[in-house]
């Protein structure tokens, strides 16, 4: 995920474990029943949702 302002200030941060709720022009990550995260829409230039790949058995 990458998100900033109109400043021009950029942070780049990777999550995991996270649930993804988008409502009224805010994104919410959630890590169980918790908001680790909160942003305006408008702020959220990059969301990549990436799936666990489950482990190859022998």
């Amino acid at each position: 995920m990458t998100y900033g302002d109109a400043a021009g200030t950029q942070v780049d941060e990777t999550f995991e474990d996270v649930e993804v709720e988008r409502e009224d022009g805010w994104v919410v990550l959630f890590r169980g029943k918790n908001a680790i995260l909160r942003l305006q829409e408008k702020h959220v230039l990059t969301l990549e949702r990436v799936s666990e790949q489950p482990t190859a058995r022998p």
